[in-house]
């Protein structure tokens, strides 16, 4: 250490007396210095620089935010709808260049209506309601509900437990803004409504010790005799009492006395008989 304190006195003294060349004693060893190896670092903030979430576009009717992903997931899936759309279209990510953690990138949208047709009118994309779709590489998804995108110029994207919810900067009261609380809320009220799917848990069967229970011996029923009953109905006579009607009393028929000589009576004076 100390023939190194030496040298480095020895060559700064030649230096401060003007000599233009060195020569070290050869009982001192050289002393080489190494240059560091330059290394680029890019930079991948700037604009130009960082990667896209959707396609490149301008006009007063594009949104175009910086989005820092701070999940710690990895995301394969972005997508945004506005609220008069009936579902969200297609992935706004390559399909081979996920969104990974950390990374910074620009996101570029352009709100259609549901036709698909771009919104032009800045009081309609005012008064819209922004979604947004995330898809992590583990195949999770989470909403963002109420995007803000005319109130930021970026944000960070952050995951507590299943909910996303972003952080910014509020461009008109240049105050610092959490979603948390709001995204939580609508998680909580989300899962009140839908209907639980979760199956039962398969549980081992308990043997159940049987409970031995003296028989109770219960006396058979009575059975009572009811005697028939008969209700004796004394026949009616009705007598009727016999008409007797007397007889029509009838004159005795007289024959007349037969005369010898035909038939006929001959009177006295032969006149005719009579009675």
């Amino acid at each position: 250490m100390k023939k190194v304190i030496a040298t480095l006195t020895f060559i700064a003294a030649l230096i401060l007396a003007g000599c233009g060349n060195v020569t070290p004693s050869a009982d001192v060893e050289p002393v080489t210095t190494t240059q560091a190896a330059k290394v680029k670092v890019e930079d991948t903030t700037s604009a130009d620089k960082m990667k896209l979430i959707g396609d490149k576009a301008t006009g007063s009717s594009v949104f175009t935010i910086t989005v820092d992903n701070k999940t710690g997931k990895s995301i394969k899936g972005f997508s945004v709808k506005s609220g008069s759309e009936e579902k969200f279209p297609s992935n706004m990510l390559q399909e081979n260049d996920p969104f990974i953690k950390n990374e910074r990138r620009m996101l570029y949208y352009v709100p259609v209506n549901s036709e698909g047709y771009a919104i032009g009118n800045s009081d309609a994309i005012a008064n819209e309601e922004y979604l947004i779709k995330i898809d992590f590489s583990d195949d999770k998804s989470a909403i963002l509900h109420q995007f803000p995108f005319g109130d930021l110029e970026g944000c960070e994207l952050l995951l507590d437990k299943e909910v996303a919810y972003i952080e910014y900067t509020s461009k008109l009261s240049d105050q610092k803004v959490s979603t948390k609380e709001a995204e939580n809320m609508i998680a909580s009220l989300e899962a009140e409504q839908e209907p639980t799917t979760e199956k039962p848990k398969a549980t081992e069967p308990v043997y159940t010790q049987p409970v031995y229970e003296e028989p109770v011996y219960t006396q058979p029923a009575t059975t009572q005799y009811v005697a028939p009953t008969t209700v004796y109905t004394e026949p009616t006579t009705v007598y009727v009492e016999p008409t007797t009607q007397a007889p029509a009393p009838t004159e005795p028929v007289t024959e007349a006395p037969t005369s010898p000589d035909g038939g006929c009576v001959a009177g006295q004076g032969g006149g005719a008989l009579t009675w």
